[in-house]
């Protein structure tokens, strides 16, 4: 089979052929792969080589053509892979998502909606999120959760990462007009295969916090995180996440904050998913003195991913 080689994300090869379109291969389901076009191959290991791919001699094998002559790769061994001169939008993902809930004997209401976007490099991955929730119920008045996010993690070698973020959050719930954060982290990634991701990270933070009742007042805190992901891309596609990031407050004696957030896809049809969320929102000590320390949810959303 002959045709363009797009992408290898996630165990999955996207492949442009001549005559039958563009096509996603299961990178398992491949013995013997060669290029003329320039690659940058990633390994689980982190090694990154660069170069056309010559043709192996033995199945299950590949081989990167780099500068300092032919490297012989498992196929196994490789997490990721793009051409070298691969356009801007051949390197994002973008998601949208909503979803609404219903129960008619408490009369309550929720809406959410959500996009996603990712830009992946070989040497970074820059991500940036916005989200809203809206319940509503006849007695009461309506209550928000809103959130938007930028990160941009940089790699370095040995599987280690910098990262640098920023968020902004709004939770009604827990007293909360605005947080405005900023912070930067130094991580490890332990897994990194074609199933699974599986990160941890330490940094630092400071923000700037707006309550519903009250003065604003800023500070400075640690940040503990850790991320698992795992995908499966053969029909359907399926993908699990996991996020936790606690911060433990450096300019407040005893006061600490987490964020957990679990998110479930599965591939309805043609690039629609599911998705299921569930979010928790802990807060040792809430900015307004009468709001609650911990918000949690459940939202079930469809999206589309391209």
């Amino acid at each position: 089979m002959t045709g363009e080689i797009k992408s290898l994300f996630r165990g999955r090869l996207e492949f442009k052929t001549d005559h039958m379109g563009t096509l996603l291969i299961d990178w398992e389901d491949i013995q013997r792969i060669a290029s003329d076009t320039g690659q940058s191959v990633e390994l689980t290991n982190g090694q990154r080589f660069y170069g056309p791919l010559e043709k192996p001699d033995t199945s299950d094998m590949m081989v990167v053509s780099t500068e300092k002559g032919p490297v012989g790769l498992s196929v196994t061994d490789v997490t990721n892979m793009y051409p070298v001169k691969a356009t801007w939008w051949e390197r994002v993902d973008v998601s949208f998502k909503v979803g609404f809930n219903w129960d008619k004997s408490s009369d309550v209401g929720k809406y959410n909606l959500g996009v996603d976007a990712v830009y992946r490099h070989p040497d970074f991955i820059s991500r940036a999120g916005a989200s809203a929730e809206f319940t509503t119920q006849s007695s009461r008045s309506t209550t928000t959760r809103a959130s938007a996010n930028l990160s941009h993690l940089v790699f370095n070698e040995q599987r280690r990462f910098r990262t640098y973020f920023g968020n902004f959050d709004h939770n009604e719930a827990l007293g909360l007009q605005l947080r405005t954060l900023l912070g930067l982290g130094y991580g490890w990634i332990p897994v990194r295969t074609n199933r699974t991701w599986f990160s941890t990270m330490v940094g630092l933070a400071v923000n700037r916090e707006r309550p519903v009742d009250g003065r604003e007042a800023s500070n400075l805190e640690g940040v503990i995180g850790a991320t698992y992901e795992y995908f499966k891309y053969p029909t359907p596609k399926k993908s699990l996440t996991s996020d936790l990031v606690v911060y433990p407050s450096l300019s407040e004696s005893g006061r600490v904050r987490a964020e957990f957030n679990t998110n479930f896809d599965i591939e309805i049809v043609n690039d629609f998913f599911w998705d299921l969320e569930f979010y928790t929102s802990y807060d040792s000590e809430p900015v307004t003195d009468d709001a609650e320390s911990i918000d949690y949810g459940i939202n079930s959303s469809v999206a589309y991913k391209f």
